[in-house]
């Protein structure tokens, strides 16, 4: 069922072999490493180089367009997220814990009798259901049924070392910073309370060095999937040597409904050969505090890409606080000295804020924010109106209000689209192009966050052009123009989601846009051809 897009060479692996790709590009040491035959290599748009800093990576080795497809590979091994509630070991679906399914062998939670996962490798495995056979959970402690969920992933790339040796060998090849690991105060005695030493007691004898090694393999490199919400994380054989970037330069989805739960990792922007390919092991639309954070502490190391270094993020303000003397911009004075002052940017003000003032106003603003209903619309509006003297418009805390005042408006009770006044309207339009400008930056190209919000500003757009044309208060050639406008982004909003799974929220976005276009072409019966 599985099979290598390519084969690399095996080689000793040095001290720093698979380290994470930690944004630096020239080193002292580099070379590419070889693949099995001349027409493997060729039929690749990257290679995989080596440095003493960055460990393996990719560069693109020939020129590839926006959109082209980098890898497409199945998964090693698909697994629970650490933390996850009660959810089916075949499909990852969350069980109304009132109303649990039992897998007939094993008793192990199951969506249904016939959930499609079921004897699957990257579901509930035959052979993960025979050791799992010998352990029925107790479902009168639902608690310690949810923390053994945390030893689950581990055990079945445990598992694999028998079920299947060519996985467990490409999972092996992985990094795991043990000894930086170890180090820590939370995660190696954590891994070994909650993975190590569940583990034991069902009885299963592997070597707890390996057990904390294979956690902190998945920890590195696996990728969260899933569709709506994350439920689960997979390792994939060439994904994970992707380096990171603030701003990447790829785009990836998983289906989960084909057969080996494929991950296609696409370019968003066109590179150039030689150009580092490139993903982000953070959420962009946060601040340089906040991804350098998440990402010392996820993946083991301080980030120093170009968006980080700046401390303007690129031109985006987006961790600017408005200065209280002059209304300008406060920012770090050295963004990657994370105990450094912050300063206003403006040359007659010497306005300063202390690194532990700036870290107790972000912790409570995010508070505040975090205490926000998911589709409170009037709640995202006064938390912008609330901090308009304290943040900039864009902050990083006001993009993400924004971002989801993008999607609300036109979708939740009180302000679906055709009953929303034309005030409401163009706030919709204001915040879509608000987020466009920053987006443009930190996600550029064909990037889901641009085709979402794309779709999301053509719908305020049509519903005011359609009330003008009614009022007759537009001329024929505005009236044009303005569906070229819309038919554009339509049409960019249809190619990028349409990259997604066709099931995917994305996917039937995509659906709707094309469906959209349709309908626009029958205005050229009124105005002529549109484009």
């Amino acid at each position: 069922m599985y099979k290598k897009g390519h084969k690399k060479k095996q080689k000793k692996r040095g001290k720093s072999d698979g380290r994470n790709k930690e944004n630096i590009l020239h080193s002292d040491k580099e070379e590419i490493e070889e693949v099995s035959t001349a027409d493997e290599k060729k039929s690749l748009c990257y290679e995989i180089k080596y440095s003493d800093v960055m460990g393996r990576y990719i560069v693109a080795a020939r020129d590839i367009k926006a959109g082209e497809i980098i890898i497409e590979e199945p998964a090693l091994a698909v697994g629970p997220c650490t933390g996850c509630a009660l959810i089916c070991l075949g499909c990852y679906r969350e069980i109304d814990e009132n109303n649990i399914n039992k897998c007939k062998n094993c008793k192990w939670p199951v969506c249904s009798g016939s959930c499609p996962g079921q004897g699957k490798y990257t579901g509930h495995s035959t052979y993960e259901c025979e050791t799992l056979r010998s352990i029925p959970p107790d479902y009168s402690k639902l608690e310690d049924l949810r923390d053994s969920y945390q030893a689950l992933m581990p055990l079945r790339c445990l598992l694999l070392k028998k079920a299947d040796p060519p996985k467990w060998q490409a999972l092996s090849a992985m990094e795991a910073h043990n000894e930086l690991r170890r180090a820590r105060g939370d995660i190696w005695p954590t891994n070994e309370k909650n993975v190590v030493q569940r583990i034991k007691s069902w009885g299963l004898e592997y070597d707890p060095e390996e057990i904390h090694t294979v956690c902190g393999i998945l920890e590195v490199n696996a990728f969260e999937v899933g569709g709506s919400g994350a439920n689960a994380r997979a390792l994939y054989d060439r994904a994970y040597l992707l380096a990171h970037d603030c701003t990447p330069s790829t785009t990836h989805t998983d289906s989960e409904r084909t057969p080996g739960r494929p991950i296609t990792v696409r370019a968003s922007i066109a590179h150039k050969a030689g150009d580092l390919i490139s993903l982000c092991y953070a959420y962009t639309l946060q601040g340089t505090l906040k991804r350098r954070e998440h990402i010392k502490h996820s993946k083991f190391f301080w980030c120093s890409c170009r968006r980080c270094a700046d401390r303007a993020e690129l031109g985006t303000s987006a961790s600017a606080f408005r200065c209280p003397r002059c209304a300008g911009a406060v920012l770090p004075e050295r963004p990657l000295q994370r105990d450094q002052p912050w300063a206003c940017t403006r040359d007659h003000c010497h306005y300063t804020m202390p690194a532990a003032a700036v870290h107790l106003l972000l912790q409570r603003l995010t508070d505040e924010y975090d205490q926000i209903d998911a589709n409170d619309v009037p709640g995202f509006e006064n938390f912008l109106h609330k901090y308009r003297n304290v943040l900039l418009p864009s902050h990083y805390l006001c993009l993400s209000a924004k971002h989801s005042l993008s999607q609300l408006y036109g979708k939740v009770t009180d302000y679906m689209i055709h009953e929303m006044p034309d005030t409401e309207l163009n706030r919709k339009i204001d915040i879509c192009r608000d987020l466009m400008k920053v987006f443009d930056v930190i996600e550029p190209g064909y990037s889901r966050l641009r085709g979402v919000t794309l779709y999301e500003l053509h719908a305020p757009l049509m519903i005011l052009t359609t009330r003008d044309f009614e009022k007759k208060a537009i001329t024929k050639e505005s009236l044009r123009n303005r569906l070229k406008e819309i038919v554009q982004y339509l049409q960019e909003s249809a190619l990028i989601l349409g990259f997604e799974p066709a099931h995917s929220s994305e996917g039937l976005m995509a659906a709707a846009a094309r469906d959209a276009l349709k309908k626009i072409k029958t205005w050229e019966q009124i105005i002529g051809k549109i484009s």
